[in-house]
Order: C-alpha cells, then structure tokens, then sequence
C-alpha cells in the first residue's frame, strides 16, 4: 500500500517538472491567459481562490496544463452558478471548472474527459431520519441550487416544484438545512463528504440518479483547447489519481467505490 502511494507521488512529480520543463509560447488555438469559470461556493479541496500550496484538485490540474502551454491562470469568480454556461457562451471566460456533463449541457457546451466520477446523493441532518430511498424525497421539503446538477436530480426524483426550496449557492443551502428550512438536500458524494469535515451531523442517504461525470466545459467551437485539455488529462491520468489520493478522504473514495458498483 505505501510502495504503490509512494509510485503516485512520485509520477505526480515527474509529470510537474516535465510541466516545468515544456512550458513555451502558447499553441496555436489556444489563448494566452485561460479564463477559468469558478463558482465562489465550490469547496476549497476541489478549487481554491488562494493559489497557495492547496490549490485544489481541479486548480491545480488547471495550473499544470497552464504550465505546459505557456499560459497565464485567470480565475473569473462566478456567484450565481446558473450564469456559469450563459458567461462561457459570452465569452467571458474558457473553460468552466467542476461542472457535471449532462445531456441537456452537452447542447450547448462540450465537455473534457472524466475528471471525477458523480453519483448524487440524497443528504439528511441528524435528527433528522435518513433518506433510505430516492422515491422518499418526494413527501419532504428539498433545497435545491438552480441551474445545477443538483437541482435537476432532485426534478427527476420527481420532487414537486411546491416542495423545492431554492437557495443562491451551497453554502445557503447546507445553512438551510441546518436550520430546518428544508427536510432533505441532494448533492454529489463527493460535497456531501467534504461538507461533513464541516458539519459531522449530515447523513448519507440513497443515491438519486444515474452515474455521471465531473468535467471541464469549453464552447464547442473551441476545439484545439477541448483537444489539448484531454491530451493532458489522458497523459497526467496517474499524476490526477495523486491528486485525488491527496484531497479527498478516505470516506469519498469508499463512496466513489460503491457509486461505481452500484
């Protein structure tokens, strides 16, 4: 177990100084400072506003594809996350980070290569009971966030609009139901469990929805950088496993384990 933590880390190494190493003009295609669409909510584990030595899962996998085409990192903080894709389409940045591939975005963006697996889970707060099935979220109160994958989970788990209570960002939502505004929330098992380093009272429940995945977005006509984001995911995918080991728990991987078998 140490001897195959050990080989992660040291090829998340060798990928970062042959990073280093290739840094150059930027390619044809790509632009010279890489706009990235970030929502202030998103947890500091997977992308942090403080470019310091815990950048975040996803920042720091964007920061090593910078390096190796020479490109300047712009965070673009965006508050409201159903602006994500209509700011993208603006141009006002891109690449939109940590956002969930769904059909319905496929029509308007394309989608990198899997960087996270996404099961969403139904989440209670003790002493509140546990959601034990999916079908049960329809008799309580739900708070969702629109225009995420969040809110759309909890639409096909056929919620009632009358019992959707929405909240600007996850931070009002989790603060929702701590306070008992709202009975349940769905959210991806992977907030669920770094939210619960914050608030140990909030409960797994039954997983809602299909497995997806978590991915960058870019627009479609931009298809030299989708083609150079996959490159790298494809050729860092040892050096991504590393990240992975060093920011999400031990639990998170457990639930991503069971997700995939479910």
């Amino acid at each position: 177990m140490v001897q195959g933590f050990l080989r992660l880390v040291v090829a998340g190494a060798v990928l970062l100084a042959s990073q280093a190493a290739a840094a150059s003009d930027p390619p044809p295609g790509l632009p010279g400072k890489l706009r990235v669409l970030a929502a202030t909510d998103e947890n500091p584990e997977i992308f942090s506003f403080k470019s310091e030595s815990q950048p975040g899962l996803e920042r720091e996998l964007l920061e090593g594809f910078c390096r190796i085409h020479g490109l300047e990192l712009v965070v673009v903080p965006v508050r409201d996350f159903d602006q994500m894709i209509p700011m993208l389409l603006r141009g006002e940045g891109d690449v939109i980070t940590a956002i969930v591939d769904t059909a319905a975005r496929r029509q308007k963006v394309a989608f990198s290569s899997e960087i996270l697996p996404v099961r969403h889970l139904a989440v209670t707060r003790r002493p509140g009971p546990e959601v034990t099935r999916a079908d049960d979220l329809r008799a309580l109160r739900v708070g969702v966030i629109p225009g995420t994958s969040w809110e759309q989970a909890v639409a096909d788990a056929g919620v009632p609009r009358a019992k959707r209570v929405s909240f600007r960002d996850a931070d009002l939502l989790l603060a929702g139901l701590r306070a008992g505004q709202v009975d349940a929330v769905v959210m991806p098992l992977i907030d669920y469990t770094l939210a619960r380093k914050r608030d140990p009272e909030l409960v797994a429940g039954a997983f809602v929805g299909s497995r997806a995945s978590g991915a960058l977005a870019v627009r479609p006509a931009d298809r030299q950088l989708l083609e150079a984001l996959d490159g790298y995911l494809s050729s860092g995918r040892q050096a991504r496993h590393t990240l992975i080991f060093k920011y999400l728990s031990e639990e998170a991987l457990s639930l991503i384990a069971l997700a995939r078998r479910d």
